[in-house]
């Protein structure tokens, strides 16, 4: 497969938030049953840089959320590897503002474990969801926390993701199961559960 080439076009005073939202959804990968595939016959960017279908979790499970102080995390993307050999690091860095008991097993549990992170970017006319590893390669968590050092600075849990894919920072626009409904990434709606 050749590459996807279109023009890369800019309107001359276009909003462009920058940052992510302040809920991130997480997963080990052992609770997903079928990940969603890329797109095995790209015809446009879009449909070049997104998963095609949704996750299938095993039974019982679902997507979790880990609140991020806005401001406090993002993602980003850079390439890595040899000529003819390259691809893409996606890494993620969250923030979550306590060291409470559920952040350190949250600490504990992803440490040595392989994870999905879906992240929500702010714009202003479209849903965007990337999404952080797939079923091809390993995902790297490393969790820090830090009390502190005087009233009223900084403290809390940071979680840091690199996820090594062939594109770098994929959409998502299928649907997330939660413990509480479901939310469909293509538009951004919760369905509570009944």
């Amino acid at each position: 497969m050749s590459g996807i080439f279109e023009s890369l076009a800019w309107a001359d005073g276009k909003i462009n938030p920058s940052g992510i939202k302040n809920e991130i959804f997480f997963a080990p990968k052992s609770d997903i049953k079928t990940f969603p595939p890329f797109n095995a016959a790209p015809a446009n960017a879009d449909e070049n840089v997104a998963f095609n279908g949704d996750y299938e979790m095993q039974v019982g499970k679902t997507f979790q959320r880990l609140y991020s102080t806005q401001g406090k995390g993002k993602v980003d993307w850079e390439s890595i590897g040899e000529k003819d050999c390259k691809m893409f690091m996606n890494k993620g860095m969250f923030k979550f503002p306590d060291l409470n008991n559920a952040a350190k097993s949250l600490a504990k549990s992803c440490v040595n474990a392989n994870m999905v992170f879906i992240v929500p970017l702010p714009h202003e006319t479209e849903k965007r969801y990337v999404v952080l590893g797939d079923d091809y390669w390993d995902t790297t968590v490393n969790v820090k926390g830090d009390s502190g050092d005087a009233p009223g600075s900084d403290k809390g849990t940071t979680v840091e993701v690199e996820a090594p894919s062939t594109t770098p920072l994929p959409n998502y626009t299928g649907i997330l199961v939660l413990p509480d409904g479901s939310l469909d990434c293509a538009t951004g709606v919760f369905t509570p559960t009944v």
